[in-house]
């Protein structure tokens, strides 16, 4: 069963996101962040190339459609991925195939309207069973 874990109270979505990314790349998972659109998408992928001049987050803004592509993070506002392990969800919904993943993670920001949203996601995933971890930040 998919584990979901809820970061609250993130105040920088961006930085938070390319720290978690360099921390799962590190020990060589691999992930998808979902995006809300394909504009979310842009902005996430210019600032993991941008984010230090000295240093990049290597990624790809698309599916995974090379069984010879090595990329271990992808961006993307479809959240379909043909290698399930993590999934970073940045969306104000639940993804629709969050269950293929070993771990789904919420980032949850510290606005009232986020914070709203996450309680009912994380109502709703506890309503059917899932183990769920909360970190605040």
């Amino acid at each position: 069963m998919t584990e979901v874990v809820f970061y609250t109270g993130v105040v920088d979505e961006l930085s938070f996101v390319t720290k978690l990314s360099e921390k799962i790349l590190k020990v060589k998972r691999v992930a998808r962040v979902a995006t809300r659109d394909a504009a979310h998408s842009k902005e996430v992928s210019n600032y993991l190339w941008s984010h230090q001049p000295t240093k990049f987050i290597p990624h790809k803004v698309e599916l995974n459609t090379s069984a010879d592509d090595r990329t271990s993070l992808e961006v993307s506002h479809d959240t379909k991925s043909s290698n399930p392990d993590i999934l970073i969800n940045l969306t104000e919904t639940t993804p629709d195939h969050f269950s293929s993943f070993n771990r789904l993670i919420e980032v949850v920001s510290t606005s009232k309207k986020a914070i709203e949203i996450a309680r009912q996601r994380f109502k709703w995933y506890r309503d059917r069973g899932y183990e769920i971890k909360v970190f605040k930040m």
